[in-house]
């Protein structure tokens, strides 16, 4: 890689980091011309492509990424982002479990998954999709607070205060005490339902 490549590059970094995300764009754009083949550049441009609401460019550019390297689980989720960001649920199951053939264990995949069953108000299977993402990691407390979302859905309102105590827990593991304790106030609010 030359210098002027990774000027391109660290310029759309930093333009990006400032918010600058159609400059960020052309500069990242550049970059690939001379580096095709760079699946995180990829997927950075096409992270980028969905904030500025060009979904068909992200996808495009998630699948240059999928296509290099079908095991890496980021593009398949960064296309199901960009399907799931325009309420195209069919699609963005679609791309997720895509990529949970190749990435069965990846917990953003099954939570990609989950989002767009959940969206399809397909509780149930969302619930299964998010039980899943936990086996693969279950140190996020977001996959607890949306998996107790989906039993608030199903009025199990002992699975919801239990997901929201865990989710305060793994909060509060991380210094985050106004997250934990509004977790802790769903629970109480879940226990006090039943």
């Amino acid at each position: 890689m030359t210098s002027v490549e990774l000027s391109h590059l660290r310029t759309a970094r930093e333009l990006k980091e400032k918010g600058e995300n159609r400059k960020a764009i052309e500069a990242y754009e550049e970059y690939l011309e001379s580096n095709p083949e760079d699946i995180q550049a990829l997927n950075e441009m096409g992270k980028l492509k969905i904030i500025i609401g060009a979904q068909d460019e992200a996808v495009a550019a998630f699948n240059k990424a999928i296509q290099l390297v079908p095991q890496n689980a980021e593009g398949y989720s960064n296309k199901a982002e960009a399907y799931l960001s325009i309420g195209d649920f069919d699609n963005a199951l679609k791309a997720s479990n895509e990529g949970l053939e190749n990435n069965g264990h990846s917990a953003l995949l099954w939570k990609k998954k989950a989002r767009a069953l959940e969206s399809m108000m397909k509780i149930d299977d969302a619930i299964v999709a998010y039980k899943e993402a936990l086996k693969a990691d279950s140190s996020d407390p977001s996959t607890w607070k949306a998996l107790a979302l989906c039993f608030d859905a199903k009025q199990k309102w002992d699975e919801v205060a239990r997901s929201y105590r865990i989710a305060a827990n793994l909060h509060d593991s991380r210094g985050e005490k106004r997250e934990a304790e509004r977790c802790r106030r769903f629970a109480k609010q879940a226990e006090e339902t039943e």
